[in-house]
């Protein structure tokens, strides 16, 4: 029985690590036990089929359980507990074991899984994406009331699924889009893997992330030159980009449906930048503001923090400007810093920065000396999208989809040229 399974490894793996993707990051454990139940059901799955693969190899499975990248996991996840769980520095109620260990454990399941498929990986990863990006679409669809907006002619950021927000969507959409883009422009795999893409792109621009929109085109940029093979290759691919950029640029800012959605965030973030006074009501301006409350006060505690997510506890986090039943008087309230560089430095300090980043990092020296070209362009391109959601929201805790990706670069990085 175990043997005729076994014989379909690779499409079993497909589903349970697009199973276990969009359990975690669409449909997510905050909202209700039912979504906690879909979890634990698509990570007993999971675990499951792990325990297969260790039957058949053990030998794979204890290099997926024993390397680098579960060091960094288990380290900087033990930190997290302590922080959180004992509630060190500041004192804040927000960490949750449950809420933490299915956050991290189905990233490993699927590390297991990727390791037994060395010789399919990219296929997996392709089609798990493929399958989760419709997937969300659906359920955003059923879950978002804003889709609705659209039928009556008004242009809204659409996306939200029961995980979380349009810019969650987003930045899962991207990560899944990554592999996707490897498949079309380097292997050449249109009929697969373009409709899957497309779809992405249209989902992430109808997000309206700014976080997910503005890395596409350094990620076409790094596919497209990093496949080149002579000049006329790369002068060619750089006059392709010059015109997807401009191309895109003129549409979300000359099509009123796309500015609606994007262009007016992306005016509105330049125009915040640098700004000496901070409007409190936008994305941009609540970030600045942020970032000069942490400058001010991370030197307080520079080497180990303040404690678990602390900013958001101290009386100037006072920074995000609302109107109270959408009245006219102007109230104040507590935000998190939206960043994961800032979140990281102001909760754990230096020490804990260095425990998250080192890894990523890490994957980053080493992807420029391997031979493995998909690896070192999917690498590249996972690593520059990560310092765009990195800026905009903080993902150590709350998202699955770091993990996912440091542990997908990683396993990339172990396979074996071909």
């Amino acid at each position: 029985m175990m043997d005729k399974i076994y014989k379909h490894k690779r499409l079993i793996s497909i589903i349970m690590v697009a199973a276990i993707v969009y359990a975690r990051c669409d449909l997510g454990i905050a909202l209700g036990m039912q979504y906690v139940l879909a979890n634990v059901f698509a990570n007993a799955l999971g675990a499951a089929w792990c325990l297969i693969l260790f039957v058949k190899d053990k030998k794979t499975t204890k290099q997926a359980l024993l390397n680098p990248a579960m060091a960094w996991l288990l380290a900087f996840s033990v930190l997290v507990f302590i922080y959180g769980h004992f509630k060190l520095g500041v004192y804040t109620d927000m960490y949750s074991r449950q809420y933490h260990i299915l956050t991290v454990v189905p990233a490993i399941f699927i590390m297991i899984i990727l390791f037994h498929n060395k010789e399919d990986m990219l296929d997996v990863i392709s089609w798990a994406g493929n399958i989760v990006i419709v997937a969300t679409l659906i359920t955003s669809l059923i879950f978002d009331p804003v889709w609705g907006e659209w039928l009556e002619g008004m242009t809204s950021r659409v996306g939200a699924t029961p995980a979380g927000t349009c810019v969650d969507t987003g930045n899962l959409l991207l990560a899944m889009l990554i592999p996707l883009l490897y498949q079309v422009i380097i292997n050449r795999q249109f009929k697969k893997h373009l409709p899957g893409a497309l779809l992405a792109i249209f989902q992430i621009v109808a997000s309206g992330s700014k976080s997910s929109v503005l890395p596409i085109v350094l990620v076409f940029a790094i596919m497209l030159l990093g496949s080149a093979k002579d000049k006329k290759t790369v002068r060619r691919n750089i006059l392709i980009l010059v015109v997807i950029a401009v191309a895109g640029s003129a549409a979300i800012m000359l099509i009123p449906a796309l500015y609606g959605i994007i262009g007016d965030r992306i005016v509105e973030m330049f125009s915040g930048i640098g700004a000496t006074e901070y409007d409190l009501h936008t994305s941009t301006g609540q970030r600045m503001a942020v970032i000069a409350a942490v400058k001010e006060h991370f030197w307080e505690h520079p080497i180990f923090g303040h404690g678990f997510y602390a900013f958001k506890q101290m009386p100037y986090s006072l920074l995000e400007e609302y109107r109270p039943n959408e009245g006219t008087v102007i109230a104040y309230r507590n935000i998190h810093t939206h960043m994961n560089f800032l979140e990281l430095l102001f909760s754990f300090g230096i020490f804990g920065f260095i425990m998250y980043y080192w890894f990523p990092v890490y994957l980053i020296i080493k992807s420029f000396f391997t031979k493995n070209k998909m690896a070192k362009l999917i690498i590249f391109s996972f690593m520059i999208s990560f310092v765009f959601m990195d800026l905009g929201i903080d993902m150590f805790y709350k998202y699955m989809t770091p993990y996912y990706t440091y542990l997908v670069a990683y396993c990339l990085l172990k396979q074996e040229d071909k």
